[in-house]
């Protein structure tokens, strides 16, 4: 049975109240464990070169993500924010980043959040639907990610760091 919700239903079956019920399967595989853990979504020490975790992942629901983005957390609950994971990371023992994955209900909400941000001072990166490097930070939006970097050391490598980290995150947003 964890195989039937889990796994991908054939395409020349007919539908059944539970194939029919996206939100039941998907609440099925979150309570089964289907859904990737919180750190399953940030790249481990090694995976990127010269990146490595500095700290634990933390998880903020949309009920209290006001005690991590103090003054703006309405505007992401507003959104369909369901909930936020960040973590740090240190680049080449020298640069200190911190990488927050912001998780919506839908991808509208990923994209709400993307676009009411100031592109000025920023250029467009190839990374999920968009993204925009700036100096020491970077977004990008991915289906229902939104997903920012913060550096917290400006140095000539820091914008191509980044850009790395963030193709490595990409890369486990399914």
């Amino acid at each position: 049975m964890i195989r039937l919700l889990c796994g991908a239903v054939p395409l020349d079956r007919k539908p059944t109240p539970w194939s029919a019920s996206a939100a039941g399967i998907a609440a099925a595989c979150l309570l089964l464990g289907c859904a990737p853990k919180p750190a399953q979504l940030f790249p481990e020490t090694g995976e990127v070169p010269a990146w490595s975790r500095t700290g634990q992942t933390r998880t903020f629901e949309a009920a209290n993500l006001w005690q991590y983005v103090n003054g703006d957390a309405d505007r992401y609950v507003r959104a369909g924010l369901q909930r936020t994971l960040t973590i740090d990371y240190r680049y080449q023992d020298k640069i200190d980043a911190v990488a927050d994955i912001h998780i919506m209900a839908a991808p509208e909400g990923a994209r709400t959040i993307f676009e009411s941000e100031s592109s000025a001072g920023s250029q467009p990166v190839q990374l999920g639907d968009a993204g925009r490097l700036y100096g020491a930070s970077l977004t990008f939006r991915k289906g229902p990610y939104f997903v920012r970097l913060v550096a917290y050391q400006s140095a000539p490598e820091t914008g191509k760091a980044l850009l790395e980290l963030a193709r490595a995150i990409e890369g486990k947003l399914k």
